[in-house]
């Protein structure tokens, strides 16, 4: 795979998350994949770090449940060769619970092996998420 049908790949699969596409997902993920998400977990509980192409379902079903995803565009791609990529990504999506719409970027540094997903590394403009899912500011002040 060159750099181009990487991009290609990278696009698709992009466009795969939006719509849930699972299967297609868990495809592009190689058996011993690891996953992190430098996420607070005690707002995204299913994120955090795991291993293997089972916990990805579970963290991409617990995912779906959680949120309806509107938008998930790629808005800035680096290839570096055939197996290293870094994304930054522009999300939407509603909080099912509270019908709360959030709008962020994430930044995705992945790495390939024969074409699969073997690293994900997921960083997110995770105050921006909080406060939005809150509906609130947060109140930083120290009494």
């Amino acid at each position: 795979m060159n750099t181009d049908s990487l991009r290609e790949r990278l696009n698709s699969l992009y466009a795969a998350f939006k719509l849930a596409n699972v299967d297609f997902l868990l495809n592009a993920f190689a058996d011993d994949t690891e996953f992190i998400s430098y996420s607070p977990l005690e707002v995204f509980p299913f994120l955090g770090h795991h291993r293997g192409k089972a916990a990805m379902a579970e963290v991409l079903k617990a995912g779906y449940e959680e949120f309806e995803f509107i938008t998930y565009q790629p808005v800035f791609t680096v290839c570096e060769g055939n197996d290293a990529a870094a994304v930054i990504v522009y999300a939407r999506f509603i909080h099912r619970k509270t019908g709360r719409s959030i709008s962020i970027m994430i930044a995705h540094f992945l790495r390939f092996r024969q074409g699969q997903i073997v690293e994900l590394r997921e960083f997110m403009d995770s105050f921006g998420a909080v406060t939005q899912l809150l509906g609130r500011p947060l109140d930083l002040q120290q009494n």
